[in-house]
């Protein structure tokens, strides 16, 4: 299966200081990735690359196999959509309302949502158990809720690749694995393509099915979370010693400080 999503020796600076640089990932339909690293390791970057809000200065991004340079921002957001960490939002929009946001990409200048762009809506708010919060302002949600109706716009743009910026940074276990859970069967149900960047390292590696592990703005390891997960690679990366086992519920691997 080809690739939906290619870095190809990508490379990106501010200033002088490269904060990413010989990044070379494939991406495939339906797979989760999970991003890792510490903080200033890159990974924001990288879903900025991705998104296309950054221009590398180094290599190219292929969006299915065409350089994502070619593409207007409006026909970016399509294809990709960007879950951050935090919105915030001035005005008491409903629910439904923020998720309708999402239809820009397929909205001419001035017109308004129509009958497809509301059944979109719905749907999307329905794969995202948000339905019964539908009319409810955004500011009186709990941040799990808030976290759902996001990537509920998300799909509202109907992308093919979703990218998360450490969406359950903030949230307790429950709505982080609520929301690991949701975007797990987008990638099954939906065949959406979808990076993570997340801190949580031993909820990562049960739910993602490729990861790679940022070090300095450098790939330091990629593959499945046996492969990536491992003591050499924590203790190198972040600079602490652990003890890495299995999950016994899982089998996945489990980081333990020492």
């Amino acid at each position: 299966m080809d690739p939906i999503l290619s870095f190809k020796n990508v490379g990106f600076r501010y200033d002088r200081s490269w904060a990413m640089r010989n990044l070379n990932l494939d991406i495939r339909p339906g797979e989760l990735w999970g991003i890792l690293g510490p903080n200033g390791s890159g990974k924001s970057t990288l879903l900025s690359v991705a998104d296309g809000i950054l221009a590398p200065q180094e290599g190219q991004v292929l969006l299915e196999n065409i350089p994502m340079s070619s593409f207007t921002r409006l026909a970016l957001a399509g294809k990709v959509a960007m879950v951050a960490q935090e919105s915030y939002f001035r005005f008491s929009f409903s629910t439904l309302e923020v998720v309708l946001m999402g239809r820009f990409p397929h909205l001419k200048r001035f017109q308004f949502e129509g009958k497809k762009d509301i059944e979109v809506a719905f749907k999307a708010l329905e794969a995202t158990d948000c339905l019964e919060i539908a009319q409810r302002s955004i500011h009186e949600l709990s941040g799990g809720e808030k976290q759902r109706v996001l990537i509920a716009r998300a799909l509202a743009q109907e992308p093919t690749i979703i990218l998360l910026d450490e969406s359950t940074s903030f949230l307790d276990l429950r709505y982080k694995k609520e929301i690991f859970d949701l975007i797990f069967s987008l990638t099954r149900e939906r065949g959406v393509s979808v990076l993570v960047v997340s801190h949580d390292i031993d909820l990562s590696a049960q739910y993602c099915d490729r990861m790679v592990m940022l070090k300095g703005g450098r790939i330091h390891s990629t593959g499945v979370p046996a492969d990536v997960i491992t003591v050499s690679n924590i203790e190198s990366v972040y600079g602490c010693q652990v003890i890495v086992d299995k999950n016994p519920a899982k089998g996945s691997p489990r980081v333990s400080l020492v």
